[in-house]
């Protein structure tokens, strides 16, 4: 199947399982090779608007069924469309799998992994752990996840057919905020207290090899710290935030340019190995700029959580409002969140390729 100039291609809908009241699992007919904690961005319009949304894909690596959990959001657009309407048959455009919250497998090894999800946060996690216990025969993994209720718990069943497959090597404590456990440990919204206390108890142990979270960034956020604190290498650790209540310069598309409109700094772009020149004006990002000479421009969130919109800056400096989806290795390599970085300097050379 051809892949359109802007990186989509027309994807037909296989399935559409409900998972809870609130979720589905929406499959896909396509096989792609991905990696374990990759995302899938989503896109249509709405009324003639275009909306993109990125969701996990929550199968084993690299050959497992293309599929991904949506939740429903009050008020989200994407998201009641998906979990409403949406059927079999269906076409939705589609982005190759990307993203970073991965790391190199090692099948000889006999690894640890700690592991955190709260709420739709288990989705990456879920690939993630059933690619290692299906790659690394040897590892063991613990995981703590968070959520409301036992009904509002995103792959229950899936999770413990998994734990079933992998008896003896996957551990899985399930804590809720508002149904009581039988244990105070695993109930009540965790604070970094209760973290302490969940680390010392061995549910979350901080002598793995490496540690996966994923959830809004208060609690990962909190949990990284606990981590560390106990002894784990802050290398080890590997984050995802899926919701902050620090979005940044969110633009749902670049400003209007117009005759009076001047321009504070120039750039160059390469991507998909053509390179385009273009102008920035003030309260412009990157991405922004970017999206005026070529709407191609890859982005989804445009809040600096989901890094669909990274790219490698080659030559002048920029200042990310927030940075939630590149870690401290990767921006010392040079990566930027071109939705949230801004010219320091009068021209900026940036490579999405």
């Amino acid at each position: 199947m051809s892949q359109p100039s802007d990186g989509f291609r027309a994807m037909r809908v296989a399935s559409v399982a409900h998972d809870t009241d609130d979720s589905v699992i929406v499959s896909f007919d396509t096989e792609l090779e991905f990696a374990h904690g990759q995302h899938l961005t989503l896109r249509r319009e709405f009324d003639g608007t275009e909306v993109r949304r990125s969701y996990s894909i929550c199968s084993a690596a690299p050959w497992g069924e293309l599929r991904v959990a949506i939740k429903h959001v009050a008020g989200g657009v994407f998201s009641t469309w998906a979990t409403m309407e949406l059927k079999p048959g269906d076409k939705v455009d589609v982005m190759p799998p990307a993203g970073h919250f991965s790391h190199e497998l090692d099948p000889a090894a006999a690894r640890s992994y700690t592991m955190l999800a709260a709420g739709s946060g288990i989705t990456p996690v879920f690939s993630i752990m059933a690619t290692i216990l299906s790659s690394e025969p040897h590892a063991q993994v613990s995981l703590v996840y968070l959520n409301r209720t036992s009904q509002s718990t995103m792959l229950l069943d899936e999770l413990q057919d998994l734990r079933d497959r992998y008896l003896g090597r996957l551990s899985i404590a399930f804590a809720f905020t508002r149904e009581e456990t039988g244990g105070e440990l695993l109930s009540a919204r965790p604070d970094r207290a209760r973290l302490d206390r969940l680390i010392a108890a061995g549910f979350l142990p901080a002598d793995a090899d490496h540690a996966f979270l994923c959830g809004p960034i208060k609690l990962i956020t909190e949990a990284e710290q606990a981590l560390v604190a106990a002894g784990m290498s802050g290398s080890a650790v590997h984050r995802e935030i899926f919701t902050t209540n620090q979005p940044g310069r969110v633009s749902l598309a670049p400003q209007e340019v117009t005759e009076t409109s001047v321009a504070v700094a120039t750039g160059r772009a390469t991507l998909h190995g053509r390179a385009t020149r273009f102008d920035l004006y003030e309260g412009d990002s990157v991405l922004d700029a970017v999206q005026r000479v070529r709407p191609d421009a890859p982005f989804s969130c445009r809040s600096g959580v989901c890094s669909t919109c990274q790219a490698v800056l080659r030559d002048g400096k920029v200042e990310m409002t927030v940075n939630y989806g590149l870690s401290a290795a990767e921006v010392a390599r040079g990566y930027v969140l071109t939705c949230q970085a801004h010219p320091t300097t009068p021209t900026v050379d940036v490579d999405y390729d």
